[in-house]
C-alpha cells in the first residue's frame, strides 16, 4: 500500500533541497506557513531525512477556553503549553498545536488565532495548501504564532517585520505578512494570514494580535520530542539540551553558598539538595551520595563577568584550567578530587561576558563506556548563553 502522505513529503523535501538559499540565521528560515517549512532547516545545515511509510506526526492539539472580562472586547490569551501571551477579540477562537519528534526534521509549536472555527487536523499556512478557502472561509482572518526548533541550535538574529503583505500562492486573493520576536532565550514568528473578503475591522483586530504577541512571564520551560529536552531559563539566559531522561534540579542542590551562584545542576538521577562540602569549591554531598556507578551529574555555577576565566573551548573534553587559570588543559583520568567512585572534573570558562564554574562528575561504569562519558560533554557543548 503506497501513503501519499510519505509521497507529499518527499516532494516537499525534495522542493526545498532545490529551492535552498544561503541564510545567516536559522530561525529566520522557519517562519512561513506549517511545520513543513522547517524542512528548509535541515537543508540549511546539510541534514537528509528518511520518511518512512506508516511514519506518524507526534502532534497535540489544545484548545483555549476564553475567559472574557465584563465589558471588555478582548481576551487574554496565556496557556502552559505555549510560552507566548497576548489579547485576542472575543468571540474569536484559538488551539495550540504542539508537534515534536525524534523524526522530524524540525520540531514545531503553532498557536492559531482565528475568527471562525480552526480544524484540528488539518496543515495549513501560508504558502504552504491550497485550502485555506475550505478551512477558513473567504472572509477568514487567522493570525499564527509559530516556534520551530531544532535542539541546540543558534540563537535568532533579533526583531524584524512586520513586512509587507504578499499575494499567498496557494490560495488566490488571500494575502499575508510576517515578523519575528526575540526575547530571552526564545525566537518565534507571527503572521497575519488575511482571506480575500476579510472585513476591515477583522483584518484591524488580526493586526492588533499580532502586535501584541510577546513572551510570557516565565522562568524556566522546556521543549522536547521524546528523545531530547532543551531547558530554556528566562533568569539566567541560558539554553541546555540534554537527553530526555536526565534531570534537571528545579532547585539549588547547593543549599548554602550564594557566590558563585547556582544556575544549573542536572544528572542521569534525581537530585536531593543539600549535605556538606565535599570538596573545596563545596559540591554538595547529597548529589554526591546518590551518584551511581552509571550515573552523571553536571553542575555549573556564575561569577560575575568572564575577566579571569578561560575562553570557552571550541568543545568541551575532560580538562582542568592551567597555567593561572589561562586556559584549559586536557585531564584525562578526573581523579583530582579523589572522591571514591567517582571520576570528576572542575573546569571554568568564559562566554557571552560572564564566568562560569562546571562540575562533571560520573560513576567508574559511565567512565569506562566512551558513548556514555561522551554525552557529559555533548551536554556541556550544548550550552549557550545570552549577556545579562
Amino acid at each position: 500500500m503506497i501513503d501519499e502522505r510519505d509521497e507529499r513529503l518527499a516532494e516537499l523535501l525534495d522542493e526545498a533541497v532545490r529551492d535552498l538559499q544561503p541564510t545567516p540565521a536559522s530561525e529566520r528560515v522557519l517562519h512561513r506557513g506549517s511545520w513543513r517549512r522547517g524542512i528548509r532547516l535541515a537543508a540549511t545545515f546539510g541534514t537528509v531525512a528518511v520518511f518512512v511509510a506508516g511514519s506518524v506526526l507526534a502532534a497535540t492539539i489544545v484548545r483555549s477556553n476564553p475567559v472574557s472580562h465584563p465589558g471588555s472586547s478582548t481576551v487574554p490569551f496565556s496557556a502552559p503549553e505555549a510560552p507566548w501571551v497576548f489579547d485576542y477579540p472575543t468571540g474569536w477562537n484559538v488551539a495550540t498545536r504542539i508537534s515534536a519528534s525524534p523524526d522530524l526534521i524540525a520540531n514545531s509549536l503553532v498557536t492559531t488565532v482565528a475568527n471562525g472555527s480552526i480544524p484540528l487536523h488539518d496543515d495549513y499556512g501560508p504558502n504552504s495548501s491550497h485550502n485555506a478557502t475550505t478551512l477558513f472561509g473567504s472572509s477568514g482572518a487567522v493570525v499564527l504564532v509559530e516556534r520551530f526548533w531544532s535542539h541546540a541550535s543558534p540563537f535568532g538574529a533579533g526583531d524584524w517585520g512586520p513586512g509587507p503583505f504578499s499575494a499567498d500562492a496557494q490560495n488566490p486573493g488571500w494575502t499575508f505578512r510576517e515578523r519575528a520576536r526575540c526575547e530571552g532565550t526564545l525566537c518565534f514568528h507571527v503572521l497575519e494570514w488575511l482571506g480575500p473578503e476579510i472585513t476591515n475591522s477583522d483584518r484591524m483586530a488580526a493586526a492588533k494580535v499580532a502586535d501584541s504577541v510577546q513572551l510570557g512571564a516565565i522562568g524556566r520551560w522546556t521543549e522536547t520530542d521524546g528523545e531530547r529536552t532543551t531547558l530554556h531559563d528566562e533568569n539566567n539566559l541560558f539554553t541546555v539540551t540534554y537527553p530526555a531522561d536526565w534531570f534537571p534540579s528545579e532547585e539549588p542542590i547547593n543549599t548554602w553558598v550564594s557566590s558563585p551562584f547556582e544556575i544549573l545542576a542536572l544528572a542521569t538521577y534525581s537530585l536531593r539538595p543539600g549535605g556538606e562540602a565535599v570538596t573545596d569549591f563545596q559540591l554538595p554531598s547529597n548529589a554526591i551520595a546518590d551518584l551511581g556507578p552509571n550515573d552523571i551529574l553536571i553542575w555549573i555555577n556564575e561569577s560575575g563577568d568572564a575577566k579571569g576565566f578561560p575562553p570557552r573551548p571550541q568543545r568541551f573534553e575532560p580538562s582542568t584550567p592551567c597555567e593561572d587559570w589561562t586556559k584549559l588543559c586536557p585531564e584525562p583520568d578526573g581523579r583530582a578530587f579523589g572522591i571514591p567512585g567517582i571520576r570528576g572534573w572542575w573546569l571554568g570558562f568564559g562566554d557571552a561576558e560572564r564566568g562560569f564554574y562546571a562540575f562533571v562528575g560520573m560513576g567508574e561504569q559511565a567512565f569506562s563506556d566512551p558513548a556514555r562519558a561522551q554525552l557529559a560533554w555533548d551536554v556541556l557543548d550544548s550550552l549557550q548563553f545570552l549577556p545579562r
